[in-house]
Order: C-alpha cells, then structure tokens, then sequence
C-alpha cells in the first residue's frame, strides 16, 4: 500500500513541479543561444532577461518543493482529501513514510535540475577551470582535499534544508492538533521547531568540543586560522547530526500523527 500512497504523491507532485523543470531548462538553453550569439544590444537585453528567467525558475524550484510539499501533506492529511486518505487500510507510519520519500525524491531532482541549469547555462572550460581553480585556492589554503570539501558542502546544505521540510511538516501536525487559527500555528510551530532542532545541533557539536579542542577553538576565535581538522570533523558531525534529527523528527511525527488527526 505505501507503493501505491507513494505513487499518488508523486502524480502530484510531478503536476506540480514538471512546468517549473522544464521552464529552468528551456530558459538555460536560451540563455546559452543568446550568449553565444553576436552581441547586438537588442541580443544583450533578450539574454539578460533570459537568465534572470533561468534563475527565477531555479528559485521557484527549491521554493516550490517545499511549498508543495507541505501543501501535499495538509492537503492530505487535514483537508477534503483527507476523507478519502483515512479510509484507506494503511497506517500513519504509511502516511507519513509516503510524503517523506516523496519530498526527498523530489528534492534531489529539483538539485539536479539546478545543477543541470546552471551548467547548461555557463558552461565551457573556461568558466570551469576559474570554477575549479577558485575551489582549489580555498580547498588548498585549508589543506583539504576539493572532492571532500564540495561533497561536504552539498550534503550539509542538503540536509539543513530538507530537515527544514520536515520541521514544517511537524509544524503541520501540531497547528492542526489546535481548533483555531491551525495554519498560523503551523508556521509558528514549524519556525520554532526548526530553531530547536538548530539549537540541539549546535549545543551536541558543542558537547563534543568539550572532548576536542580543536573543535572547541572554533567556538573560541573569530578567525580561521585553526586546525584543519576540526572543520573535517566540524562538517562530518553536522552531516551525522542533521541525519540523527531527521530520523528522530520523522519518528516524533509518526508517534504524533498514530494519536489522531482532525480533519477539517
């Protein structure tokens, strides 16, 4: 049944989310002809307008995804649809499992088709190598390795953000568990929520500095002229943290939403 749930989700979602995809690609590709055209002024003016489009459907798709999702799981869970939901022969566990896969499949996607943009768009091996090079300047003046560096970096942000997501989804239940005013308590909820679980990171990182001075100097100087390691273990821990409050929220969300749901 959780394939089946899944499946609906992503219907959706893919409505949802397709033109926002293919309009990101579609201005790539024009700003890339308009580039690499002669520069009339009237041609300058067309590809400044494209790339402004290109960006502007890059923000929408971050934006999107998460708005949808939480529209999704509302949607679902709280509203009309939700009549139909609750008669189904699945579990919260199922409910919640199907929005959580379903946001983070689309929110790799929506990171590729970011990626995919933006090399599309300014991509050549000049632009490359001042890419690469830059990174390396900074990779090297922290003598750290570039791969480990840019992969720590995405995964991070990755993970902040879809944490974020999920934030908003515990928000959503605990706004909707109130008789009044349950969207303004769901932002509030999530908003608090999210600055808990930033809390809870940044207070375990400093519990661990406590163990490792090198870790603990970060939180004492202004300047980043201290052992390289401590960033390594710095972004390790975060990337391990943010996965441990993922799964506790998730596991906090289902145990929340097994005690009932009010449908509106």
């Amino acid at each position: 049944m959780l394939v089946k749930l899944l499946k609906y989700d992503l219907k959706y979602m893919l409505k949802n989310m397709g033109i926002f995809y293919i309009l990101s690609i579609f201005f790539a590709i024009t700003t890339r002809i308009l580039f690499n055209i002669d520069q009339s002024v009237m041609i300058k003016i067309l590809g400044q307008i494209s790339v402004g489009c290109m960006f502007s459907m890059i923000a929408s798709v971050l934006i999107n995804t998460m708005m949808r999702s939480w529209v999704r799981f509302r949607d679902s869970l709280y509203k009309d649809e939700a009549y139909l939901t609750h008669t189904l022969p699945v579990t919260k566990n199922d409910l919640y499992n199907s929005k959580f896969i379903q946001t983070l499949i689309f929110f790799i996607i929506g990171f590729v088709i970011i990626i995919i943009s933006l090399f599309i768009t300014y991509y050549s091996k000049e632009n490359w190598a001042a890419i690469t090079n830059y990174v390396k300047t900074i990779t090297t003046g922290l003598n750290m390795s570039t791969a480990f560096f840019v992969t720590m970096f995405c995964i991070v942000v990755f993970l902040e953000v879809f944490n974020a997501i999920q934030c908003g989804f515990y928000g959503i239940i605990l706004g909707h568990r109130r008789n009044n005013g349950k969207i303004a308590f769901s932002v509030l909820f999530g908003f608090i929520i999210y600055l808990v679980a930033q809390t809870i990171i940044l207070g375990l990182v400093f519990v661990y500095g406590l163990f490792d001075s090198s870790v603990m100097e970060l939180f004492k100087t202004a300047t980043i002229n201290v052992n390289v390691e401590a960033f390594k273990t710095l972004a390790i821990l975060s990337s391990v943290l943010y996965l441990l409050i993922i799964f506790a929220m998730s596991c906090l969300c289902k145990k929340t939403l097994s005690k009932g749901v009010n449908v509106e």
